[in-house]
């Protein structure tokens, strides 16, 4: 696995042909035709969650917690405040995963939770 650094602009284009669940893997895997494990939302290994967890809106904050686990709070900036909302997210998204979220349930759940409350990155 490599790390790549993208601008702005072609993360907005990657939003946009990408669909729910899947990582920037997954899509550049569809977009390039690319066959075989991603290690992302579609890979083989399927991951079943062992925990419970909840993503909720609670006000002006994002909550995530484990049951009978770590739980954390974020506060959300204004809607259209689109670099707020990225950074929420994936500091939420992070706090997930290291706990041992599911990508194709659990992490989706914490995007859910913001675009439900109106708080959408692609528009």
């Amino acid at each position: 696995m490599r790390t790549i650094r993208i601008s702005d602009k072609v993360w907005g284009a990657l939003t946009k042909v990408g669909k729910f669940g899947e990582t920037p893997d997954d899509v550049l895997r569809r977009v390039f035709r690319i066959r075989g494990e991603s290690g992302g939302a579609r890979s083989s290994k399927r991951r079943i969650a062992t925990q419970r967890m909840s993503a909720k809106i609670d006000g002006q904050e994002l909550v995530v917690a484990f049951a009978g686990g770590p739980s954390k709070r974020w506060s959300l900036p204004k809607r259209d405040d689109k670099a707020g909302i990225r950074r929420a997210r994936d500091a939420a998204v992070q706090f997930a995963e290291e706990n041992g979220a599911t990508v194709v349930g659990q992490v989706a759940a914490v995007k859910k939770a913001l675009t439900e409350a109106g708080y959408h990155l692609v528009k």
